[in-house]
């Protein structure tokens, strides 16, 4: 700026002196009379009047016009931002009243803002409180719970839910069910429910499958209906995997059918005369114990079960034990086991009182050792052998009349096929108990399988949207979007350059959903180069054994599905995933906006649509810059912002903003600068 006002003082300094020079030569011209004089004069002062005028316009534009816009770009921020509050009067010292001026309208609106921002905050505090407490009871849940809107999208769902349907397909707030579970069930209770009589149920069971197949559900819908009870906003459905249940159903019936068939030959063969009964005797022998063996193997597989560190199985029983009279010690390492933690105490117990009361032995040890494929648990003293008898009539004593019965041994056979092994070493004697090893804390957990920290679980302002229709005439703030940023090898797709990172973050009502992003490391399948790496600082170590973008890409659009798709400088984007989509056999042919042409027409100027330039104009914090997924957040950030100013430009709905911007023709413009 002071570059160019020394210029413009420069040139109306020179303008003055020609005035002046051609002034003097024109009067001192020799041979000239007073006319010719006069002529020279006029014309001389006719030209040197209009270098003026446009020197004096230049300094208007450059020294009012232009800091003015510059003013007006950094008030509009300030009216959309939500945390920047001031501008920077030094900026403007050519218009120090009217940058002054400004600035205290937008002190005062920040002040305002703040004011209520409190407020706001006081009023809604007992409502975060309830909805913190909404979410701590779905979780605590031992039932999957989604909630859905009428268009069956998805508004509500815990943790569980999360587990048993994340695995078929994405779940997320605003997604469609039907992309995870069968639909023709849900919509065929869905359909008994709304027609029941009056005195009908409000509820209802049902049985359906996630959309891979892979998974059966138990599923429990109700409706929800508004405080009048006149209309139907959504429906509840609870699930169940009964995926294993149903499979040890089965193995029931398969083992009682094999039962029948084989003892059918060899009972029958008992009456008659010419058999042979002890033959058929020792096939009838044979048969119960593959009965007895299957048996067991069915007892194992269906018993519900999770993983136990055993310091805490042996905690447990020790301190049932305070007030008996024994002394047990805890020993060795600790491992985790996977069992029924209620039942294997129950179990010890009543084991640790019958050798007490057996041997006259006071004082045990609890250990427990793992040899690869069991941990086994040792119940150790000091003291002689016990017999067989003794040992068979411990493993029957009852460890709780609300388990049905159940004895030791039945607790045994829940958690593996081995017997009690009886070991005696120094006179020392050690019962060992067989159990599986737990997969805690062995970091063998599957990365599919791994649910993320924080997701977004509801959003009850999903219930009142208003039926799908035509995208284009939805408004602006209600439609659900994909913010997605690529990292790349080069800035020439045309020429080689490939994708080694994308990443995506959904915006859905207005929020940013961060507990349901996008972010994946692509292998370019060539070299990255060093001024690639220094710029997002992704290696070639780190793509090593990543998947390629033929994997990438379909997973990224199964993520997308039909949401508009937003980027800042979109056409670059673009060009890289659109000159795979063959290859990778998906077509992206979702609406996109491009956050830099938006901010273009919002802030009413071209100059400066940098990714860092707009959010310090808006006062949103830059964090993991040149990073695939930071950048979407910073870039879901700006859009935000942006749509208050072209709502506040009168541009409401999609089609408006695609045709004012003339979105796809200037999308397709700049994507063949990419080459």
């Amino acid at each position: 700026m002071k570059r160019k006002r020394h210029v413009l003082s420069l040139w109306l300094g020179l303008t003055v002196g020609l005035f002046w020079a051609g002034l003097v030569l024109a009067w001192l011209a020799p041979g000239g009379d007073d006319e010719a004089r006069t002529n020279s004069f006029i014309l001389l002062v006719f030209v040197l009047a209009a270098v003026f005028t446009l020197a004096v316009l230049a300094v208007v534009r450059i020294a009012v016009l232009s800091p003015a816009r510059r003013l007006a770009v950094d008030l509009g921020a300030v009216a959309h931002g939500d945390q920047r509050h001031s501008i920077d009067v030094g900026r403007y010292s050519a218009l120090p009243s009217l940058a002054e001026a400004a600035n205290g309208l937008a002190l005062k609106l920040g002040a305002a803002r703040t004011e209520m921002s409190l407020a706001v905050a006081r009023a809604t505090a007992v409502t975060e409180t309830e909805k913190a407490r909404l979410a701590a009871i779905l979780n605590d849940l031992h039932e999957g719970v989604v909630v859905c809107n009428w268009q069956h999208q998805v508004v509500l769902y815990n943790q569980i839910a999360l587990g048993l349907l994340r695995v078929a397909g994405e779940m997320g707030l605003g997604r469609p069910l039907f992309g995870l579970v069968a639909r023709e069930p849900v919509l065929h209770i869905l359909d008994v429910l709304t027609h029941r009589p009056e005195s009908g149920p409000d509820s209802a069971p049902f049985v359906t499958g996630t959309i891979d197949g892979r998974s059966l559900l138990q599923g429990r819908m109700s409706l929800i209906r508004t405080q009048s009870q006149s209309q139907i906003t959504g429906y509840v459905v609870t699930f169940n995997d009964v995926t294993e249940s149903i499979s040890a159903l089965a193995r029931r019936d398969a083992m009682l059918r094999q039962v029948i068939e084989s003892l059918n030959g060899p009972v029958g063969r008992l009456g008659d005369p010419s058999g042979d009964p002890a033959a058929a005797a020792r096939e009838i022998g044979a048969a119960l114990d593959r009965v007895k063996d299957d048996y067991r193997r069915l007892l194992t597989g269906w018993w519900p079960m999770s993983d136990i560190h055993s310091a805490d199985l042996f905690d447990y029983v020790i301190r049932r034990l305070d007030n008996s009279g024994l002394k047990v010690n805890m020993t060795g390492l600790p491992v985790w086991l996977h069992g029924d933690s209620h039942t294997l105490v129950l179990a010890l117990e009543a084991l640790l009182k019958g050798v007490a009361a057996g041997t006259g032995a006071a004082e045990f040890d609890l250990g427990v050792e793992a040899d690869g494929r069991h941990g086994w648990i040792c119940l150790t003293w000091v003291g002689g052998r016990v017999g067989d008898d003794s040992l068979i009539a411990w493993q029957k004593v009852e460890i709780s009349r609300a388990l049905g019965g159940m004895t030791v041994r039945d607790v045994m056979r829940h958690h593996t096929r081995e017997d009690l092994v009886e070991e005696q070493v120094d006179g020392r004697v050690t019962l060992r108990i067989a159990l599986s090893l737990g997969r805690e804390g062995q970091d063998r957990a599957e990365d599919a399988l791994k649910l993320p920290p924080r997701p977004e679980f509801f959003d009850f302002n999903l219930l009142s949207q208003a039926p799908a229709g035509d995208l284009g005439q939805a408004g602006l703030r209600s439609l659900t979007y994909v913010v997605f940023d690529t990292e790349t090898t080069g800035l020439k797709p045309t020429q080689g350059d490939q994708v080694v990172s994308l990443a995506a973050v959904r915006v859905v009502n207005g929020r940013i959903l961060t507990g349901e992003t996008f972010n994946r490391v692509v292998n370019p399948g060539r070299p990255i180069p060093a001024e690639s790496v220094k710029f997002h600082g992704i290696t070639d170590e780190m793509v090593e054994g990543k998947p390629p973008l033929t994997v990438v890409l379909p997973q990224f659009k199964a993520y997308a599905a039909d949401a508009v798709l937003i980027a800042h400088n979109a056409a670059f984007d673009l060009k890289f995933i659109r000159m795979r989509e063959a290859e990778c056999g998906v077509v992206f042919d979702n609406r996109v906006l491009d956050t830099m042409l938006l901010s273009a027409y919002v802030d009413g100027t071209p100059e400066n649509q940098s990714l860092d330039a707009i959010a310090e104009r808006y006062g949103i914090t830059v964090t993991d810059r040149h990073t695939a997924l930071g950048d979407s957040l910073v870039t879901a950030a700006i859009l935000l912002r942006l749509i208050d100013g072209l709502e506040a430009k009168g541009i409401t709905t999609l089609d408006q903003a695609m045709t004012t911007l003339d979105m796809t023709m200037e999308l397709h413009n700049r994507g063949l600068a990419f080459n």
